[in-house]
């Protein structure tokens, strides 16, 4: 017995993080500056609050009065937040006070910014439930890209050249950066909840526990020539919404209501007979990961590092066949933050844990 004992507490310290905070308020939004080595959490009482990679301790708090925050975005050492009456803001330097730098609540009754994305001089973000935008700050030029029959944005990531952008319908868009048009690729599988850059491509992690990976050509667009013309089934639509609402604590009203009026959307498509073709298996691989959703993913060099559902965090290689677990959280992985010789993970229920990477 006390071996057995002596194998167990082995285990679960190989298992333990280096540096946590303990589960606190549900977070709504969080971002990581790789330069200042500080971590931006927004929490469910309207707190924001900058804390110390190293320790995890609070450098800074700021409680949002004004608007409620939706998304932030840190670039270089500066801190953006959109908010959900469609301002997007930057932060001081020390955090006491924001500025607005633009305002797109007269682009619809609903314009919260969900996505946010600031580099090289231009800011993007995704504007209530169908717009893109590309700001310029320099020269202010705002540029929008109309996601036509998306319900709801899931993610948004930023390419070189290209924003891969996926709907709670399952919808796949690209949008070109230059030309600021926009291309619905099909749809896939599931509902994407994370995703991230690979080699020549993007991976998007799935509700379904699995995950997608698709190849872009060198000027980051994709093409939608060999879409199949097969219609997914209602009994498939109605496991996915299951499946996406079953313990999820994240925006849990706002995502259930997406979730139902995309199956509804589908539904109504089906009995049309409109809705757009799945992407077919010469332009998208499916890797089975997992029974719990996918919920969070980060690739440095040629490691894929994964957040659960669960609270598990995994890693594998590029082509997910050498899976292991190197972490477990409370609750579900809502982001993997990169720094040097660690992961940062922050769970929706405001825990936070940091864990070296291994060979």
């Amino acid at each position: 017995m006390k071996i057995i004992a002596l194998v167990c507490a082995l285990f679960v310290f190989s298992f333990a993080s280096d540096v946590s905070a303990t589960a606190s308020l549900d977070v709504k939004s969080c971002a990581y500056s790789e330069q200042n080595k500080i971590l931006a959490v927004y929490d469910a009482k309207n707190l924001l609050k900058i804390l110390n990679q190293k320790d995890l301790k609070p450098i800074s708090k700021f409680d949002v009065k004004t608007d409620e925050i939706t998304s932030l975005a840190f670039d270089g050492a500066n801190l953006y937040a959109g908010f959900a009456g469609g301002e997007i803001a930057k932060f001081s330097d020390d955090f006491s006070s924001f500025a607005g730098m633009l305002n797109l609540s007269n682009l619809s009754l609903d314009a919260q910014i969900t996505h946010l994305h600031v580099a090289n001089g231009k800011i993007y973000a995704v504007a209530g439930k169908d717009a893109f935008i590309s700001y310029d700050v320099a020269s202010k030029k705002l540029t929008r890209a109309n996601l036509n029959g998306a319900y709801r944005i899931a993610t948004c990531k930023i390419l070189n050249g290209a924003a891969l952008i996926t709907s709670w319908d399952r919808s796949v868009f690209s949008v070109n950066l230059s030309t600021m048009k926009a291309k619905n690729l099909g749809k896939l599988k599931s509902v994407a909840l994370s995703a991230a850059e690979i080699n020549s491509g993007v991976i998007f992690g799935l509700a379904s526990g699995e995950i997608a990976s698709l190849k872009f050509d060198a000027d980051g667009n994709f093409t939608n020539e060999n879409l199949a013309s097969k219609q997914p089934s209602a009994a498939n639509l109605t496991a996915e919404a299951n499946l996406t609402q079953t313990s999820d604590k994240e925006n849990a009203s706002v995502n259930l209501t997406a979730v139902k009026n995309a199956q509804n959307r589908a539904d109504l498509n089906l009995t049309n007979g409109t809705t757009n073709a799945n992407l077919t298996d010469a332009e998208i691989q499916i890797y089975k990961i997992s029974n719990s959703r996918v919920k969070s993913l980060l690739v440095v060099e040629d490691k894929v590092y994964i957040g659960l559902g669960n609270g598990e965090i995994l890693r594998s290689d590029a082509e997910f066949k050498q899976i292991e677990k190197i972490g477990k959280n409370s609750d579900a992985v809502i982001k993997i933050f990169n720094d040097e010789d660690s992961v940062i993970t922050v769970s929706i229920n405001g825990e936070i844990q940091i864990y070296k990477k291994k060979s």
